[in-house]
């Protein structure tokens, strides 16, 4: 049986108050947000289209896995409750997103910060 190898020193926490890590979640929850107000529009008018598109991609891996927990509500939720559910769902797996994004941008900004004499 072989063992995980030690780690030299512990993997620290991202940083808090990272100016990039604050930075990549903005930019990020905006790229989200243009890109639900497309799907709202393209949901009254009935149709989907690129803004669908845009927030499954942005929302990945997450949406693949939330497109499965819709799935099996839809039969028992109202279309305005399944929207309702999707408007949350989104929320959700933008704001996990943002999370994961603000931490891999406070980590490279302490690295960078660290490799400069």
């Amino acid at each position: 049986m072989t063992q995980a190898p030690q780690l030299d020193e512990p993997l620290a926490p991202a940083p808090a108050g990272s100016r990039w890590g604050r930075n990549a979640a903005r930019v990020y929850l905006g790229l989200v947000l243009v890109a639900f107000a497309f799907t709202l529009r393209e949901m009254t008018a009935g149709a989907s289209g690129t803004g669908t598109w845009a927030v499954s991609i942005l929302t990945a891996p997450w949406s693949v896995l939330l497109a499965g927990v819709a799935r099996a509500f839809s039969g028992r939720l109202t279309p305005g409750a399944m929207r309702a559910l999707g408007v949350m769902l989104v929320a959700a797996a933008s704001a996990l997103n943002a999370r994961i994004l603000y931490g891999m941008a406070a980590r490279a900004e302490r690295d960078v910060r660290a490799a400069m004499p």
